[in-house]
């Protein structure tokens, strides 16, 4: 049925509500950004089909479909890191601020911003979520995240090789991390496990500066908490920099440093090295990605950072070292050799690791390469310490029983 109200044509409620019904979930379904409605478990129920496209991009399976699985949903290093999307929008009166995450897919991560709010009744299984996702850029920070009810401020600093500071935001590069604030930051990443007074970072970072270094310390914490949360409040309390009496540290609370993950990878896969060593070297092997150069390595000269640089490099080559030897007693020769040609790198004069290289080499074969590796470092010791290697290339036809040293201590 048909009535006219002021020469506009307006359909019944009867009439009207199958052709809205019909539009709506046209609407739903062909609109250009993913939307989804999840239950109050946080189950995915709905999605339209930019939603889809996106499930399928990131490899899930049916039985996948969860906001947390999707959203990365108390992951640490995320804007999520202590609460779940649907918990915090059935707690939320309204709809959550927009947020930004990044949706891992198998092309690398996904920027998306994440809009969303209950639109179900409440009551036992009638909750329901809807999510909106539109794309972002990967460098986007705008300040449109804020902190959420039940979520935790998180920065994640990757110090083996490159230094890079992300955010729940995105990366907080720029030339600040060579300036002054930067320098006062990585001291304080190198020292990350104390306290550490004004007046060490000022002379440690410049020695010999005059009296009112401190005032100057002071002054570029205060230019790095701004950098670090640019949203924080005047009086409100820094997440990540806190401060004591006279000394400042890090909070690693608040804060991941990849170095830390490194090392705690590390000393579980050698402390399970006899009674596991598929679950050792699976460690390892996982600890070695993450050590992608070496510590603060943009600052080769520093003092400051070498003793963290030099006991960190310490550990890979005693992680490089045993995934070898656990390869070889698996007869994964291809693997040891590729252990080993990682560890000459971090050892170039260490004659016992070429050695072994070399020994491999006969054993696949491979000759002439061991010859080569043998001139190439017979050349590197006489240019460096004025003599040639203690074993000559007639030794490597008698290989010896393969260990790859001292073992090391977890």
């Amino acid at each position: 049925m048909v009535t006219t109200i002021g020469g506009m044509e307006q359909l019944s409620t009867r009439a009207r509500m199958p052709v809205r019904s019909s539009l709506e979930l046209e609407a739903f379904r062909e609109f250009p950004y993913a939307m989804l409605v999840l239950d109050g478990r946080g189950r995915i129920i709905c999605r339209n089909r930019e939603a889809a496209r996106l499930i399928q991009a990131r490899g899930l399976t049916e039985g996948d479909l969860s906001c947390c699985t999707l959203f990365g949903c108390r992951r640490p290093e995320t804007v999520l890191a202590a609460a779940c999307l649907s918990e915090l929008a059935l707690a939320h009166d309204g709809a959550l601020p927009e947020m930004r995450v990044d949706i891992a897919t198998p092309e690398g991560p996904s920027a998306m911003w994440i809009a969303a709010g209950r639109i179900g009744t409440a009551g036992a299984g009638a909750e329901r979520i809807g999510v909106h996702l539109r794309p972002g850029l990967p460098n986007d920070r705008r300040e449109r995240t804020g902190r959420q009810k039940g979520t935790e401020p998180r920065l994640r600093i990757a110090t083996l090789g490159k230094t890079v500071v992300e955010s729940a935001e995105g990366e907080l590069d720029g030339a600040w991390l060579e300036q002054r604030t930067g320098q006062v930051f990585k001291y304080l990443v190198a020292a990350r496990h104390r306290s550490v007074a004004v007046d060490e970072i000022g002379e440690s970072i410049w020695p010999g500066a005059d009296y009112a270094i401190g005032a100057s310390v002071r002054y570029y914490v205060h230019a790095l908490r701004r950098k670090l949360e640019p949203q924080r409040g005047l009086r409100e309390q820094s997440a990540f920099i806190a401060a004591g009496y006279g000394s400042y540290r890090l909070n690693l609370e608040h804060v991941v440093v990849d170095a830390d993950e490194f090392e705690a990878h590390l000393t579980a896969g050698l402390a399970c090295v006899e009674r596991d060593p598929k679950r050792a070297a699976a460690q390892i092997e996982r600890a070695l990605a993450i050590y992608r150069g070496d510590f603060l390595a943009e600052l080769p000269y520093a003092e400051w950072t070498m003793l963290e640089r030099h006991r960190l490099h310490e550990l890979a080559c005693a992680g490089l070292s045993r995934l070898a030897e656990i390869r070889m007693e698996l007869r994964l020769i291809d693997g040891a050799a590729r252990s080993l040609e990682r560890l000459a790198t971090l050892q170039p004069y260490d004659e016992d690791v070429h050695r072994r290289l070399m020994e491999i080499d006969i054993m696949r074969g491979r000759r002439s390469d061991a010859v080569r590796r043998y001139a190439s470092l017979r050349s590197r010791l006489r240019r460096t310490f004025g003599h040639d290697p203690a074993f000559t290339p007639a030794d490597l036809a008698h290989p010896r029983p393969f260990s790859s040293g001292p073992r090391a201590r977890a």
